[in-house]
């Protein structure tokens, strides 16, 4: 007979997290602990329930009989004890604590390292955890306070603050333009050669219109990933569709694609975060640094207020 009198209540996290993820690792991000925690919780809660909660196979970890049983019972109760961690972190008037922010993979790199080096120093006793991907992340969750993101509006469950339009533009490499000339317009790009995407990105306009005007000899690489592509065409492997935050002076941007919506950043964030305080701080600050970053000003995209 299973009894829970050496239960940690707290395993029943791990337990709502691996079964959402499906694996340690993305369990681990979900969490912001390391692998080998999210581990050994699981364990811990086997051992104390002498029972697996987690059938293991080479996909990744699928819940048990017993496994299921018990999170019809505390998913829900997990949900709610993580709105009020985050009611009560609204409460928080002090400059101190931490924020969880989510950003794409080249605001992580390019942008967001120095911003937050610049904040540390003003707000020392404010801790921002970055957390560099292309995925959605669950902000209801507390997977982070806030996100830079790319979509056309935000959510209807998240507040959204427009920061700006980012146009489209071909981008190719002194090197390849010697060797092969240099368009002049959208038109010429069939007689070149292009970098396209794969997997994920498959859908976004400017990929679709390679794939559909573009010879397949004359696409010379694929990637999933928009700061890959910019790094191939810095490499002179050929032509690459991108977003006016991806420019680099190693590149030249040949034109802007007209037929490509802008896309539009938005600075998200959830709802009972609309009062915490060091939040607020820090997207003042942040949107103050995109206001004169550089490369956004020389691309005349006007960071709104």
């Amino acid at each position: 007979m299973i009894k829970l009198d050496n239960l940690n209540w707290d395993d029943l996290k791990y337990l709502v997290a691996v079964s959402r993820n499906e694996s340690l690792a993305k369990a681990a991000t979900a969490l912001k602990v390391n692998h080998s925690t999210v581990f050994r919780r699981i364990n811990h809660l086997e051992e104390a329930l002498g029972a697996k909660v987690f059938i293991r196979s080479s996909d990744g970890y699928h819940l048990s009989e017993l496994g299921m049983d018990i999170l019809n019972y505390v998913e829900d109760i997990v949900d709610r004890v993580a709105d009020i961690q985050l009611a009560l972190d609204n409460q928080n008037n002090g400059l101190y604590g931490q924020i969880n922010l989510t950003v794409p993979h080249n605001f992580g790199y390019a942008f967001l390292p120095k911003y937050i080096g610049d904040f540390q120093k003003e707000h020392p006793e404010i801790i921002v955890n970055l957390h560099v991907t292309n995925n959605d992340c669950n902000l209801s969750k507390r997977e982070a306070d806030l996100a830079i993101r790319a979509c056309p509006a935000p959510p209807d469950y998240l507040v959204g603050k427009h920061l700006f339009s980012l146009r489209w533009s071909a981008y190719a490499s002194e090197e390849y333009l010697a060797e092969h000339g240099e368009p002049e317009t959208v038109d010429d790009l069939p007689r070149h050669k292009l970098i396209c995407s794969h997997i994920n990105l498959m859908n976004l306009p400017a990929f679709k219109w390679i794939r559909e005007n573009i010879p397949a000899e004359n696409i010379a690489a694929r990637s999933n990933d928009l700061v890959s592509m910019s790094a191939l065409a810095v490499a002179g492997v050929g032509i690459a569709l991108l977003p006016d935050d991806q420019a680099k002076p190693s590149l030249k941007r040949l034109f802007t694609v007209d037929f490509i919506n802008p896309s539009n950043i938005w600075l998200l964030y959830h709802p009972d975060m609309r009062n915490c305080r060091r939040l607020k701080v820090f997207k003042e600050f942040l949107i103050d640094k995109l206001r004169t970053e550089p490369l956004f000003i020389e691309y005349n995209c006007q960071v709104d207020r």
